[in-house]
């Protein structure tokens, strides 16, 4: 799969995706994603050096709510 064909629907089984994947998602070249996550207007995690794009908050994004709200993630069962 490359990221010019990457779809919605691609990333809804996902937790994270790459910048130039959401960009792709969002018609936008890898360049204009990173000057678009640096200055916010896509949700970005930083993992050591490693930037990724939460997909619940670029879904929420997408549908046109807030992309700052926590992510509910489940919890290992003891």
């Amino acid at each position: 799969m490359t990221t010019a064909t990457l779809t919605l629907a691609d990333l809804r089984d996902r937790a994270t995706c790459t910048i130039p994947e959401a960009s792709a998602v969002l018609g936008l070249s890898a360049w204009a994603g990173y000057q678009a996550a640096q200055r916010g207007e896509i949700p970005v995690l930083t993992l050591g050096r490693r930037k990724v794009v939460p997909v619940p908050a670029l879904l929420r994004m997408l549908d046109g709510g807030p992309v700052d709200e926590p992510i509910a993630l489940a919890r290992p069962k003891r």
